[in-house]
């Protein structure tokens, strides 16, 4: 979680044990661990995919539970085990497990990230494209050729707001 990452709190402070701090980062994290669990693998990944793009691409407020249960709505995903998990922050422990693990095993600072054979972490950012087909394996695969050579340290392309509405518009006409 980059807010527990560039925090300025110190090493004791941990934003998932924090009552009073309100987190960006956390409740998508919760929201997709109660998806997989309550409803399987092919709603997470629904979901999972659902909440990028809601974050990255519509610039959606996906800290919101309000938000998060939409999305669930959006990909036919019935919201009522979520929407009581989100209300009792069923998962806040386990997501900051996963952070503690993530940063302190393979210095992972934020989502989506790769992970190569357990290393060469990879911060990924995509948009819609071709390479979203369930068997498409080709854009995967061109990553990890790139990311697991040890002289590349980063890849950063920078998009504007033109490209970045003119994808969200090209969205909206194919329905989704």
């Amino acid at each position: 979680m980059l807010e527990q990452v560039n925090s300025r709190r110190g090493d004791t402070w941990k934003a998932w044990q924090d009552p009073r701090f309100t987190s960006r980062d956390i409740p998508p994290h919760e929201a997709v661990k109660s998806v997989l669990r309550s409803h399987g693998e092919d709603a997470f990944n629904r979901y999972h995919m659902a909440t990028f793009r809601a974050y990255h691409m519509d610039k959606r407020d996906i800290a919101n539970p309000l938000e998060l249960l939409a999305i669930a709505r959006e990909v036919n995903i019935d919201t009522e085990v979520l929407a009581e998990d989100l209300r009792t922050r069923r998962f806040r422990e386990e997501v900051g497990a996963d952070h503690e693990e993530g940063d302190e095993k393979h210095d992972i600072f934020g989502v989506p990230t790769i992970l190569f054979n357990g290393e060469q972490p990879t911060f990924v950012k995509l948009a819609e494209g071709a390479w979203e087909g369930t068997d498409d394996v080709e854009l995967f695969h061109a990553l990890v050729t790139i990311a697991t050579r040890p002289y590349v340290m980063e890849i950063k392309k920078p998009v504007s707001a033109t490209s970045a509405a003119a994808s969200a518009a090209r969205r909206q006409q194919q329905g989704g």
